[in-house]
């Protein structure tokens, strides 16, 4: 009841919004979700919590990627495949309170596809948006381009993860400490790893793009059309930053084979796809830590736990990644 007393407050004094129905939804790890009926039209209300140091990250990023977002859906082919963001009358991207931040958005009538498998329209559909958002890298205002994140392969959550494995995984006996030291040591060895991929992709030649840089079916909903949602993650990095998830697919021969449709890809960079997967193996088990000993949870514990230990062994089988995908080049 007092969050949406909050969000009353928030949306009459900077949207001049009279909500008539507030509906808390399933959100993500970054933020709360909420449904806001007004009296024409309905909307979609994101909430950060200030309290939570994780999420600060997610909350700088607004002033950068809300006006590019706008952009994308203003002046390019991506108009009905993206969220269209509402700014506050102040002309502001997001507003805040003492307790959080909030970013509105326009409401899509759909569903997440989360487990489901796309169909075949689907996977050329995404295809299209992936290599539409590729393609308009060099359409971008070169002063909404500057704002935006370049990848430095930075792995600073890698050395805070491997420390807490060092100094902190064996301060408490609890179900962290059970689930993570087993695998101890394929942890140090892909930190290593990344370590080496890191310092090899600072030095090559790569082709920068528009990257969404978190394409995964949360975060891609089934409405009128297929719909790319939450841009926080958005950068300029190498293609395979966007192309790592569906590659790994069993479509990933049609996903490329539209993809190039829209944009020319013709060298794959193994080195950064095999960065791209442990990045995200290493993220997640670092964020999920951070979750179950350190801030509280987003998600229930049984759930933080389960894909904890789905991440940890994902890891631990890791090895035929390169080998895997090399055939789906060559094959």
């Amino acid at each position: 009841m007092e969050m949406n007393k909050r969000i009353t407050k928030i949306l009459k004094e900077y949207y001049n919004i009279d909500a008539a129905r507030i509906e808390q939804r399933t959100g993500g790890w970054s933020a709360l979700a909420f449904f806001i009926e007004g009296r024409n039209r309905n909307y979609f209300l994101k909430v950060y919590s200030k309290r939570r140091s994780s999420i600060i990250q997610w909350i700088d990023a607004i002033d950068r990627y809300i006006p590019l977002v706008k952009w994308l859906n203003d002046k390019t082919e991506l108009e009905n495949h993206i969220v269209s963001p509402i700014f506050a009358m102040n002309e502001s991207t997001k507003c805040e309170d003492e307790r959080y931040v909030y970013l509105l958005s326009e409401f899509i009538e759909g569903e997440t596809i989360a487990e489901a498998t796309l169909c075949s329209n689907q996977i050329n559909e995404l295809a299209r948006i992936i290599g539409l958002l590729h393609k308009s890298t060099s359409e971008v205002p070169s002063d909404l381009k500057e704002l935006q994140a370049v990848d430095s392969f930075d792995i600073v959550y890698c050395h805070f993860l491997s420390s807490f494995i060092q100094h902190e995984l064996n301060k408490e006996k609890d179900e962290v400490l059970e689930i993570i030291k087993p695998y101890s040591s394929i942890l140090f060895e892909k930190i290593e790893r990344m370590e080496y991929l890191s310092k090899n992709l600072k030095s090559r030649p790569l082709n920068y793009v528009l990257c969404h840089a978190d394409a995964h079916n949360w975060n891609i909903m089934q409405g009128e059309t297929l719909m790319l949602i939450d841009w926080e993650c958005v950068k300029l990095a190498p293609q395979e930053q966007d192309l790592i998830m569906p590659i790994l697919e069993p479509y990933a021969k049609q996903f490329l084979q539209e993809y190039k449709k829209h944009m020319e890809y013709t060298t794959p960079e193994i080195d950064a796809f095999e960065f791209y997967f442990l990045k995200r193996k290493l993220e997640d088990i670092w964020e999920w830590v951070i979750d179950l000993r350190f801030e509280g949870l987003v998600k229930s514990k049984d759930l933080t736990l389960k894909l904890l230990k789905k991440t940890l062994d994902e890891c631990s089988q890791s090895d035929r990644f390169r080998f895997d995908l090399e055939k789906v080049f060559t094959s």
